[in-house]
């Protein structure tokens, strides 16, 4: 059992320690073995620092790129969504626009119905006659105007018949006379 120990944790240590005592062959090989074995244990725990400080790093660049992915995901994410907002913003104005320009159409129509009923105004009677007093004026009732009928008019100053019509989109001045 002795014999296993020693073989396990001083044998290596001990046999290049003794060959490089028979290399250099010093004047004193015990305190050169002793001196040689204090450097072989510093050196071997300076390894073993080295390679614990190499997994240490080699864990925090593992945790900086799992990072790194995190981010970039977090990025990637971020781009989509933008880009699904945006789709749908575009959307909302495009169906906002259409909204908009059905209205405007139904109002146009409703604008267009209504104009047509503004048309069937009552209007006074109108006298239509060559203005020289003689008495062969002519009266027209309002419905006549309103459905714009035309009635031939005698014309006293040149006895010619001319057709007279009422426009419904134009104004009527009752104080006016055709000439």
């Amino acid at each position: 059992m002795d014999v296993e120990y020693l073989k396990k944790n001083v044998s290596d240590a001990l046999a290049e320690g003794l060959k490089e005592v028979l290399e250099k062959r010093p004047s004193d090989p015990i305190e050169f073995l002793g001196y040689w074995l204090i450097k072989y244990r510093q050196n071997q725990l300076d390894n073993q620092k080295e390679l614990e400080e190499e997994e240490k790093l080699r864990q925090e660049i593992l945790e900086i790129e799992r990072e790194e992915e995190r981010k970039r995901k977090v990025q990637e994410e971020i781009l989509r969504l933008e880009k699904v907002r945006e789709e749908a913003r575009k959307k909302e104005e495009a169906e906002l626009a259409a909204t908009i320009q059905e209205a405007r159409i139904t109002n146009a129509d409703l604008f267009d119905k209504k104009e047509e009923e503004k048309v069937e105004v009552t209007l006074s009677p109108i006298v239509v006659g060559d203005g020289d007093g003689d008495g062969d004026e002519e009266e027209r009732d309002d419905d006549d105007q309103s459905r714009g009928s035309s009635r031939s008019v005698a014309d006293s100053r040149d006895g010619e018949e001319r057709p007279s019509t009422v426009d419904k989109e134009s104004e009527i001045d009752p104080e006016a006379t055709e000439d």
